[in-house]
């Protein structure tokens, strides 16, 4: 995505988001950045899923939607206070310039800069050991076309929200992903608007309306049975 089409905007917790000229739309909750990312996708989507299935040596994750590569810093962050390795497959149709990611305060406010500037950095399409124990894969890639060889726990839903991209939150995606997880992974997203968890029912999604982060006031879980 071309660099003036993104401005830097700082959220009410204090981190930055991104604002997108082209999609009309911020990439984070204007309300707080990290503790929309901490609650719907740390809280309700990692933590939730380590709890459930504490078995499994390594979780693998795949986030449609890596953005500002925040969830992927906070899920690193998870990784090394738990010692649990995690396997990260980062699908983003329109990468962000990493000298403008650079400029944002998110890996100083989670104490976390050496980390987020690998993240931002490392090269696409290939395997990179960020940590120890946590591999991160960038996939520059339209959501739609992404073909995956392998299954996931966990998938982080964080495309532009309906409005922004609607044949995203529908059905032909939603089976896709249905295919992508285990049976018992979960998806966990921001939205909650009715139609879409209709969809993920008729997927074959049990579907959770969870509180949501401050000023949203739900979001969604969906467990593939």
């Amino acid at each position: 995505m071309r660099k003036d089409d993104l401005e830097l905007v700082r959220t009410k917790d204090g981190s930055d988001t991104l604002l997108s000229n082209r999609f009309s739309a911020h990439y984070h909750s204007t309300y707080g950045a990290i503790q929309e990312s901490r609650h719907v996708f740390i809280k309700h989507g990692l933590e939730y899923f380590v709890k459930l299935s504490p078995a499994f040596e390594e979780v693998k994750i795949l986030e449609y939607g890596f953005g500002t590569g925040l969830n992927t810093l906070l899920s690193l962050s998870y990784a090394r206070q738990t010692n649990l390795p995690i396997y990260y497959h980062a699908l983003e149709a329109y990468p962000v310039e990493p000298n403008l990611l650079m400029r944002s305060n998110l890996g100083r406010l989670t104490g976390l800069d050496a980390a987020f500037h690998s993240i931002i950095r490392c090269k696409w399409q290939s395997p990179i050991e960020i940590d120890s124990g946590f591999t991160l894969i960038k996939d520059k890639t339209l959501f739609e076309e992404f073909v995956a060889n392998e299954r996931f726990h966990i998938v982080y839903f964080d495309a532009f929200g309906p409005l922004v991209q609607p044949d995203l939150w529908k059905l032909p995606m939603m089976q896709k992903i249905f295919s992508q997880l285990i049976k018992g992974g979960i998806l966990v997203t921001f939205c909650a608007k009715g139609s879409f968890k209709r969809t993920l029912r008729s997927v074959g999604f049990e579907v959770e309306r969870l509180p949501g982060p401050p000023g949203k006031r739900e979001m969604t879980r969906a467990i593939k049975p």
